[in-house]
């Protein structure tokens, strides 16, 4: 779905500076970071603690990460901005 909007919206000589970007944001950086080392934990040392560790990090990245995401598309469809995109955004939250 982001990449489909991006793809439309974003002219094709900034799109690689928007895919990129985790890479020069702190917090995202940090956050991806934090995930991944949770992840790399598992496959360094595959226990059944750490692969539950690691079920718990998925449901932070999905839960805390991702969804927040879609706050700014019911933001600008609250401003009648993209309600299609608001819409599929919602069926996803269900």
């Amino acid at each position: 779905m982001y990449q489909y909007m991006i793809e439309t919206i974003i002219p094709s000589d900034r799109r690689t500076f928007v895919y990129e970007f985790w890479k020069t944001d702190s917090v995202l950086r940090d956050r991806c970071e934090f995930i991944a080392g949770i992840y790399q934990q598992y496959m360094d040392n595959p226990t059944l603690e750490n692969y539950f560790i690691s079920l718990l990090a998925d449901y932070m990245l999905e839960g805390i990460y991702f969804y927040n995401g879609f706050i700014y598309f019911y933001n600008l469809a609250s401003r009648m901005l993209m309600p299609g995109s608001a819409d599929i955004f919602k069926m996803i939250n269900r």
